[in-house]
């Protein structure tokens, strides 16, 4: 029997008749031989609304029991006829608990604050389970923090998958061979010490991932509002559609849905945090364990998209998307030409580190480097990087910068792809202002003036998908 990890998003779950549709893709997966492993989210905005109220929890007028009775309303409401609901009614009183805990102590730890906003999974796995048991369909419910083993970071752990392994061996894999149904509370863990761990933004994809690694599971599927993952970002539509870039490029092709992304294709594209489908951290068990992700509609008979090794295809010489950065800001250092360049990048990018600076863009020419990085992070990288004795001269460059990348292992051996390239962005009179392209040649990246990226963009989009 094969076993398949359904990742189940807050973007999917708003009431009743959603929880439905979860159910029918449980029978459907069953009826297909496979046994799902159910992995969920909180209902969507349920988070929010636990985070807003321990920010006024302390606060003259907060009552935690009207909060909590509110919200287990619409939970309750969303049980199937006839269900028992006092396993629900029991996760809002820990709700109860900790908030009026909070509110007396006037403590809030990072493990607290974890054990609470990640309160809502722990609703979910309640609606889910009985709108199973209501189809006859045997689950059992799991807590996330009783089998994913974490560092001691409680807002952004980090699962150690070796430990992991080990209880899901002990307490997910007997369920799974009873043939069971388990349904997983996404988003917390639990570190070494016995505290109630987070995995930040993306947790429950982290969980699904992990979980689909440690059952030796070789297919994920996430659903997802928006399909799948499309070749451009189709919010950005709109500004390429203004005069003054629609007038120069002309009428430009809808964007269309990925069917399949290679693992380092798929980096590029999440790392840049383009789309926010799935997160990048998903990558690595995923990668480890050869698991494909497919990423698709629960209401839509799609395929979606589907993220995995890689399968060939190079040589057409077209792109699968285009994606962007925007509003970043360069700093460019010369460094002392008496050290080896080894010597210089490990104590540029190690003062970059421990300063916290996220480099979004770095491109070296002869000696010098020029780095992006986020508004924010300029004067912390300046700062940071004046005070290495290699350093011979560090200066920001001028005005806000943006970077387009085109990504596909198609262009790979391509023979005059990057001047095609070129030449579309020199028609447009848009200037490269930096380029690069790793040898994988799975993605070409340059950086411009960022009052250029939407005519950049559509330029280019235009060039490889009209």
């Amino acid at each position: 029997m094969e076993i398949v990890v359904l990742k189940l998003g807050g973007s999917i779950l708003r009431g009743r008749e959603d929880l439905g549709r979860v159910a029918d893709v449980v029978e459907s997966e069953m009826s297909s031989g496979s046994l799902p492993v159910c992995v969920v989210s909180a209902m969507k905005g349920v988070t929010d609304k636990i985070i807003n109220a321990l920010s006024q929890v302390r606060t003259v007028g907060f009552e935690p029991r009207a909060f909590v009775e509110g919200l287990a309303a619409e939970h309750l409401s969303s049980l199937p006829k006839g269900a028992d609901s006092e396993p629900l009614r029991r996760e809002f009183e820990k709700l109860e608990h900790v908030l009026s805990y909070v509110r007396s102590s006037g403590e809030l730890g990072d493990s607290v604050y974890a054990y609470t906003v990640s309160r809502g999974e722990n609703f979910v796995i309640r609606l889910i389970s009985a709108q199973l048991e209501a189809r006859g369909i045997r689950s059992r419910c799991f807590y996330g923090e009783d089998l994913l083993v974490t560092d001691e970071n409680n807002r952004e752990a980090a699962v150690n998958l070796g430990r992991t392994r080990l209880r899901v061996e002990e307490l997910l894999a007997p369920c799974v061979a009873e043939g069971i149904v388990p349904v997983i509370a996404g988003f917390a863990g639990r570190s070494g010490s016995g505290l109630i761990t987070i995995f930040g933004r993306g947790g429950t994809d982290d969980t699904a991932a992990c979980l689909a690694y440690c059952l030796d599971v070789k297919r994920l599927v996430k659903f997802v509002d928006e399909g799948g993952i499309m070749s451009l970002d189709p919010k950005f539509v709109a500004e390429m559609e203004k005069p003054e870039v629609a007038s120069r490029v002309g009428k430009l092709p809808k964007p269309g849905l990925i069917p399949y992304l290679s693992y380092v294709e798929a980096s590029e594209l999440l790392r840049e945090e383009r789309t926010k489908i799935v997160h990048f951290k998903v990558l690595d068990p995923l990668m480890r364990g050869g698991i494909k992700l497919q990423l698709k509609s629960i209401c839509c008979n799609g395929e979606g998209t589907v993220i995995g090794p890689e399968n060939g295809g190079a040589g057409s010489g077209h792109p699968k998307a285009v994606s962007f950065q925007r509003n970043l800001y360069g700093v460019r250092i010369l460094p002392t030409q008496s050290v080896l360049p080894t010597e210089v990048y490990a104590e540029l990018f190690g003062a970059l580190a421990s300063a916290g600076v996220d480099v979004r863009y770095a491109s070296t020419s002869g000696y010098q480097i020029s780095l992006l990085v986020s508004k924010q992070d300029v004067d912390v990288a300046l700062k940071a990087l004046r005070g290495l004795p290699s350093a011979m001269e560090v200066k920001p460059i001028e005005g806000a910068k943006g970077t387009i990348s085109v990504i596909g292992s198609e262009m790979r051996g391509v023979k005059g792809f990057f001047s095609r390239l070129t030449g579309a962005l020199a028609e447009h009179d848009v200037n490269i202002e930096q380029a690069t392209q790793p040898n994988s040649e799975n993605i070409i990246r340059f950086s411009v003036s960022d009052g250029d990226v939407p005519l950049a963009v559509a330029a280019v989009y235009k060039e490889f998908f009209g």
